[in-house]
C-alpha cells in the first residue's frame, strides 16, 4: 500500500512538471539574438531607426509587385529601374530632409508691374507676322480704308496775295510767318483774311483762322496778341472787356475804325467800312457802332506762361465777350434768339474772297482829316 501510494504521488509530480513545461513553452519569449541590419527590409518611416537598434519592427504588408512603393501615385513619371539606389530620376542624389539647410527657395517670378511701369498702360502688342505676298485676300473681309487727314489738324490759310493798301512801303511785318503788318507812320495795323460767311447770325465780324467761322464774316490767320501789340504801337489804349457782374458794364478802350478792301468780280479794288457788312436785326440797316479796344485778358497755363484769352477766337466781336480783343460798347447778347447782328448778305462778296482789314485809332483818323 505504501509503495502504491508513493508511486501515485510520483506520477502526479511528473504530470505537474509536464504541465508547467507546456505552459512555459506556449508563452512568447523575447529574442536575444542579434540581427544583421543589412538583412532587414526597409520600412517607409522608421526603418533606419530600427536597423540602428538591431531590432525588427512589425513586418510590412506584402507589397503589390505591380506598384513601386517609392514611386508616387498619379501622373508622375515612372522610376527608372536601372537608376542607382539613393538617386532621383534625374540623377541627382536624394536629400535627407533632416540635413537640408535653411536656404531660401528661388523666388517665383512676380506678376506685379515694375515700379516705373504704368499699371494702366496697354500691354505691348505682339509682333505681327510678316504678311504673305502670295496670300489671296478673303473677299468676305473688307480691308481697312486708307487713313485720311486728321480733321482736327490745323489747316493753313492759302496764299491771299499782297495787302490792298496805299503806301505799302510803309508796312513792317509784325509776324514773319503771318500776313500781319504795322504802319506806324500812318498809324494802322494791316492783315489779310478771307470771307467765310455771307448769310449767318453773327457773334463777331472777324475771327481767328479755324475757330468760329460759322458765326463770323471774315477769318484771318494771325495771332490776336500780336494784333494787340500792333494797336498799342500805333497809339491805341486798351481799356477793359465787358463785365457782367455785379452789374453789366460795357467794354471800354480806344475806338477802332475798321475798313475792308477787296477786289470785285471785275478785278477792281473796293473799300468799305466793316459796319457795312453787318446788318442790325432791329433796323435792317448797317450797324452804326464803332468797336472799342477792350484788350481781352491773360491766363496762366500749367507751365506758368501767360496766354492771351482772345486766341480762342473772340477777335473782333459784335456780341459781348469778356475775352474779346475788340468789342461793341453796347449791350449785345450772345443768345441765338437775341443776337442783334447778322451778315448783310447782298453786300458781301463770295466766300473765299481775299480781303484786307485795316485797323486805325479813330482819333488818329480824325486828326489826319
Amino acid at each position: 500500500m505504501i509503495v502504491r501510494h508513493l508511486s501515485t504521488r510520483k506520477y502526479v509530480g511528473w504530470m505537474v512538471v509536464a504541465a508547467v513545461v507546456v505552459v512555459f513553452a506556449g508563452c512568447p519569449q523575447e529574442s536575444t539574438e542579434t540581427v544583421d541590419a543589412n538583412s532587414i527590409p526597409p520600412k517607409a518611416d522608421n526603418a533606419d531607426e530600427n536597423a540602428a537598434k538591431g531590432t525588427v519592427s512589425d513586418p510590412l504588408p506584402e507589397a503589390d509587385p505591380k506598384v513601386n512603393p517609392d514611386q508616387p501615385s498619379g501622373d508622375d513619371e515612372p522610376t527608372d529601374p536601372d537608376a542607382e539606389p539613393g538617386t532621383q530620376p534625374d540623377g541627382e542624389p536624394d536629400v535627407d530632409p533632416s540635413t537640408e539647410t535653411d536656404a531660401e527657395p528661388d523666388p517665383e517670378p512676380s506678376t506685379d508691374p515694375e515700379p516705373d511701369a504704368d499699371p494702366l498702360a496697354d500691354p505691348e502688342p505682339d509682333s505681327e507676322p510678316t504678311p504673305d505676298p502670295d496670300a489671296v485676300p478673303d473677299p468676305a473681309i473688307e480691308p481697312d480704308p486708307e487713313p485720311g487727314p486728321d480733321p482736327y489738324a490745323p489747316a493753313k490759310m492759302p496764299d491771299l496775295g499782297a495787302p490792298l493798301v496805299d503806301n505799302p512801303e510803309n508796312l513792317k511785318k509784325l509776324d514773319p510767318k503771318k500776313p500781319l503788318w504795322v504802319d506806324q507812320k500812318i498809324g494802322r495795323v494791316v492783315m489779310i483774311g478771307q470771307v467765310c460767311q455771307t448769310d449767318a447770325a453773327l457773334e463777331m465780324f472777324a475771327c481767328l483762322w479755324q475757330t468760329k467761322e460759322h458765326e463770323a464774316i471774315v477769318t484771318v490767320d494771325v495771332e490776336a496778341f500780336k494784333v494787340h501789340a500792333g494797336l498799342l504801337a500805333i497809339g491805341a489804349e486798351a481799356g477793359h472787356p465787358v463785365q457782367f457782374q455785379p452789374v453789366y458794364t460795357p467794354a471800354k478802350g480806344s475806338e477802332i475804325e475798321i475798313s475792308v478792301s477787296y477786289k470785285d468780280k471785275d478785278g477792281k479794288r473796293k473799300t468799305v467800312r466793316a459796319q457795312d457788312w453787318i446788318q442790325d436785326t432791329e433796323t435792317d440797316k448797317a450797324m452804326t457802332h464803332n468797336w472799342v479796344f477792350g484788350g481781352s485778358g491773360f491766363w496762366k497755363d500749367a507751365d506758368g506762361r501767360n496766354q492771351y484769352l482772345a486766341e480762342g477766337g473772340d477777335f473782333i466781336c459784335v456780341s459781348n465777350f469778356s475775352t474779346a480783343m475788340l468789342d461793341l460798347p453796347v449791350e449785345s447778347s450772345q443768345a441765338d434768339s437775341a443776337r442783334m447782328c447778322k451778315a448783310f448778305t447782298e453786300r458781301i462778296p463770295p466766300i473765299g474772297t481775299p480781303v484786307t482789314l485795316v485797323l486805325e485809332v479813330k482819333k488818329k483818323q480824325e486828326e489826319k482829316k
